[in-house]
């Protein structure tokens, strides 16, 4: 009887055992945080179609936005232009614009929007940029959420990325590899 119990203990001890192996998170699991999940863009949301509404509309020199601050923007490349407004709770949201009359004199410049898209909020720690660029491509055509150490003139921690079209300024995600935005603080 002995014998029986002993080897009953040891079966249940292996078991124990090897259900302890197997459900215990390996080193590298363990250290992996889970990526926080994407926004999901709903294309009938009322942000998404209060953004499109802005598509095709004309305004000189500067375009006022109710509700939302103008966090300012600049050339793309000639005739493309960005620009960044900031809502009270952190939403960004970003118009390309084609420039259709210059400014001359004291005239000012007329433009009309081309692509108006409400990036959301960026994550804690990260902030958006309109002054991004890829790999060689040192065009300013791309924006990002972006974390970085204040002492370095670019921040290549890029979480979330898009890409303006040079031919039609129509704004579309792209992925973040190799992208790199300027420090704000810089």
């Amino acid at each position: 009887m002995v014998s029986t119990v002993s080897l009953l203990s040891r079966l249940a001890l292996a078991a124990a055992f090897v259900l302890g192996v197997a459900l215990a998170p390996s080193p590298a699991s363990a250290k992996k945080k889970p990526k926080p999940a994407e926004p999901v863009v709903v294309e009938d949301s009322p942000e998404v179609i209060f953004a499109k509404s802005f598509i095709g509309k004309t305004y000189e020199n500067d375009l006022d936005i109710e509700g939302w601050e103008d966090a300012g923007g600049g050339l793309v490349t000639p005739p493309i232009y960005v620009h960044e407004y900031r809502r009270d709770d952190g939403t960004v949201m970003v118009l390309t614009a084609k420039e259709t009359t210059p400014a001359k004199g004291d005239a000012p410049g007329s433009y009309v929007v081309l692509d108006a898209v409400i990036m959301g909020k960026p994550r804690k720690d990260a902030v958006f940029s309109i002054a991004c660029v890829q790999g060689a491509d040192q065009t300013l055509r791309f924006l990002g959420e972006a974390l970085g150490n204040d002492q370095k003139e670019w921040w290549t921690d890029v979480r979330r990325a898009w890409e303006i079209s040079l031919d039609t300024g129509a704004i579309a995600s792209i992925p973040p590899k190799g992208v790199k935005c300027t420090n704000p603080t810089f």
